[in-house]
Parts: C-alpha cells; sequence; structure tokens
C-alpha cells in the first residue's frame, strides 16, 4: 500500500494535470485535442520512463553483482541520491538520461575499494549536471569525449586535452548552428565537464578558432554516468 506522502502527491499531481486539461481543453477547435494529449500522454510516458530506468538498473545490478555491498552503503547519501535520480526519470523520456540515471544509482552500491566507485560528492554533483544539462549539451559531451581522445591519449582522463571549437563543429552529428553549439558548451561549462578558456586574440569567423578543454572530471562523467568507453 502507497504511504500517505505519496498518495498526497499523486493526488496532486493528477490535480495539476485535470486544472491544465480544462483550461486548455477551453480554447476553441485545437484545445481537445491539446488537452487530450496532456491526459493521456503524460502520465503513460512517465510510466515507461520509470519501468525504462528500472529495466537498466536491474540490468547492471546483475552485470556489477560481485562487486556491490548493498549492507555496507550509507543509508541516508543513497537516499538522497535515489530521491534526485527518481525526479530525472519522471522529467525525462531521453534514454540516455534514463541509462545515465541508473549507472548513478549502481555507483553508489560498488564495494569500498572498487577502482570504478565515485565519492558521494562527485555522485551528487554529477546527478545535478544530469538534471541540468539538455540533451543536446549531452550529445555535444560525447563528440568531446572522442575528438579528445583522438587528440592526446596520454592526457585523456589525467589532464586536461586542448581542442579548438572547429575540432567539435566539424564533426558533431547534429546539424546545428555555431551558435547554437557555442551555447551548448556553454551548459557544459558551467559544470566544469568542459572549461571554455576564453575567445582567442584574433578570432576567426563562426568561433572556429575558440579553445576549450575537456578536463578529467569531465571524462568521468562521460564514462560513469553517460557509460561512454574508452
Amino acid at each position: 500500500m502507497e504511504n500517505s506522502e505519496n498518495v498526497i502527491k499523486k493526488r496532486t499531481s493528477d490535480h495539476v494535470l485535470s486544472l491544465i486539461k480544462a483550461g486548455v481543453a477551453a480554447v476553441p477547435y485545437i484545445g481537445g485535442p491539446i488537452a487530450s494529449l496532456i491526459g493521456d500522454y503524460i502520465p503513460t510516458a512517465t510510466q515507461r520512463a520509470i519501468e525504462s530506468t528500472i529495466q537498466h538498473f536491474k540490468q547492471r545490478l546483475e552485470n556489477l553483482e560481485s562487486r556491490i555491498d548493498p549492507e555496507s552503503i550509507n543509508k541516508d547519501e543513497f537516499a538522497e541520491l535515489f530521491k534526485s535520480c527518481y525526479l530525472i526519470m519522471v522529467r525525462s523520456q531521453k534514454e540516455e538520461r534514463l541509462i545515465a540515471v541508473s549507472n548513478l544509482m549502481s555507483n553508489i552500491l560498488l564495494k569500498e575499494g572498487d577502482p570504478d566507485k565515485l565519492k558521494y560528492t562527485e555522485l551528487d554533483h554529477f546527478v545535478r549536471c544530469l538534471d541540468a544539462i539538455s540533451i543536446g549539451a549531452i550529445n555535444v559531451l560525447g563528440c568531446v569525449y572522442k575528438q579528445a581522445q583522438l587528440r592526446d591519449k596520454e592526457k585523456f582522463g589525467k589532464e586536461n586535452v586542448r581542442l579548438d571549437f572547429r575540432d567539435i563543429y566539424n564533426h558533431i552529428e547534429d546539424n546545428i548552428t555555431p551558435d547554437l553549439l557555442m551555447g551548448l558548451l556553454e551548459e557544459l561549462n558551467t559544470f566544469h565537464l568542459v572549461h571554455l578558456t576564453g575567445a582567442p586574440t584574433a578570432r576567426l569567423p563562426n568561433y572556429a578558432n575558440y579553445p576549450l578543454e575537456f578536463p578529467p572530471i569531465g571524462v568521468r562523467f562521460a564514462t560513469h554516468v553517460l557509460g561512454l568507453t574508452t
């Protein structure tokens, strides 16, 4: 049986959706179909996202079974991380983000001394990074990851790897404009997953020679959270 707090939250959420549906439905011609979309799709999509994350988490735990010691975890830290992850589940349908959530939750369960186990402070930072940055920024980070690895394998993951804006723009899979790409890099720069070092003295058009660096913390976010491989 659901506890009273969860029941209240669910009823509040349902009430908010009902108010939104009622307001939108009053718009002539287009209101009805949009209200139906909100009422029928949003709760279903949220449930799918939660179920998808559970499946990813289950698979991850099976793969890491011998490396996990749930008895030794800090229960308060796990509860805090789980609640942050749950908010991401209910707000996103994107597979990249849901897989990342399962990676975060499983990492905190690793035994002490496991080489892949991150400190709670870093996991707490990463879950907030994941919640705040857009899917576009996540895709850009994947491109930065690949280009930095190709640029300098010796420094990769140990020191900052230097790149130029054009290194990313010329290899990004999405057909995006230079100013949008710069905006997505600024998102990553906010959390130091990518470091924008400033404008060059002599600037080329479309930010081409603007410098950036890929720091070790960006590599750890890409590997431990997003699941990218070296």
